[in-house]
């Protein structure tokens, strides 16, 4: 890592692109080049996030209020947005069981037959960019919405103490979260790919051992499994921590691919599994970000980045980039880079 030992802060939230992107001469369509990736195929270039994909957010899935905003959501929980980190967390002191035993009293699951999602779907429809993948994110998946109702403690006791109650209660969660698939795939703009967004681990280690998560999590995510796949979806398990240990599962549940973070053992993980489940990570901030770095030290770690992870393809790259020699250089070396590594592995596979 440059930056290893240089103290400054790195920009967390979300901020706009420093400049313009380049135009690329793209030799297939940004959507069938993140396809070929996604279904273990060796793409062109090393798709990019937000670059090579585009997004829908429906304004009638109160699942969890907008991003960036404070609000309530369908169950009564109330989100409050944190600019520094660039995130929302359930609003201190206010959480709407004191035990997750008490789920089959207090907590009031929406009725989506009763919703109108097709408001403004036409719209939304005119907006997609057919050029490219488009994603829709699932928040709150069947572990963080029952650490959205009580506290994490009393959450995690629960799951070792009443097995059975916390079985069903994952249970009624996943038949929500199938009927909301449904209804946005049904009424709202078209999507490819669904985000199921649900943080399984720390910054060290998962917050379950991988047999209460095989026990408790595995079969509701089965069933959802099925309906994204039923609805001929990709999927894309959005899991942040150190989480390596559950990718077995991942694997299982046949996501196509995984946002992983730095503290896992990415390199391991490309080895074993790396012909059955994309690695989306992100580069490093603490070298995108530091102030001191060059045009070519940027160019050098991208490189080094899909040396290491983008072998046979099966990496996508998520960054950020504060400057516009930065973007400029990352999003060159990405695409000119692994065109002409992904070159050279086809016409290998031809020989």
């Amino acid at each position: 890592m440059i930056s290893s030992k240089k103290n400054f802060i790195i920009e967390s939230r979300m901020v706009p692109q420093p400049c313009a992107l380049q135009k690329f001469p793209y030799p297939i369509s940004q959507k069938e080049n993140y396809k070929l990736c996604m279904e273990h195929k060796l793409p062109y270039w090393v798709p990019m996030k937000d670059i090579d994909n585009g997004m829908t957010f429906c304004p009638h899935d109160l699942d969890r209020p907008a991003f960036g905003t404070d609000g309530t959501d369908w169950f009564g929980v109330s989100w409050t947005y944190v600019d520094q980190v660039g995130g929302q967390m359930v609003t201190p002191d206010t959480f709407i069981l004191e035990k997750p035993s008490q789920w089959r009293e207090k907590l009031i699951f929406p009725d989506l037959d009763q919703m109108d999602f097709t408001v403004g779907a036409q719209e939304a429809r005119a907006k997609i960019d057919p050029s490219k993948i488009t994603g829709y994110v699932m928040q709150d998946g069947l572990f963080e919405r029952l650490l959205s109702l009580c506290p994490a403690e009393e959450s995690l006791s629960w799951l070792l103490e009443e097995p059975e109650d916390a079985a069903e209660f994952f249970e009624a969660v996943a038949d929500y979260k199938i009927a909301l698939i449904e209804k946005l795939f049904r009424e709202w703009a078209p999507f490819d790919l669904l985000i199921n967004s649900d943080d399984w681990g720390t910054q060290i280690s998962t917050f379950m051992a991988p047999s209460v998560f095989e026990k408790l999590l595995l079969p509701p995510m089965k069933r959802i499994a099925d309906k994204v796949h039923e609805l001929g979806l990709y999927w894309d398990c959005h899991s942040c921590g150190k989480t390596e240990t559950l990718v077995p599962y991942m694997v299982e549940l046949g996501f196509n691919f995984w946002e992983a973070q730095g503290m896992n053992d990415l390199k391991a993980v490309k080895k074993k599994y790396g012909n059955q489940l994309a690695i989306q990570c992100t580069l490093d901030p603490y070298v995108l970000q530091d102030p001191e770095i060059t045009e070519e030290e940027v160019r050098s770690y991208v490189r080094r980045v899909i040396d290491d992870l983008g072998e046979g393809g099966g990496l996508i790259l998520a960054f950020k980039a504060l400057t516009p020699m930065v973007y400029t250089a990352v999003t060159t070396e990405i695409f000119e880079y692994s065109s002409k590594k992904y070159a050279r592995e086809r016409a290998g596979m031809k020989k």
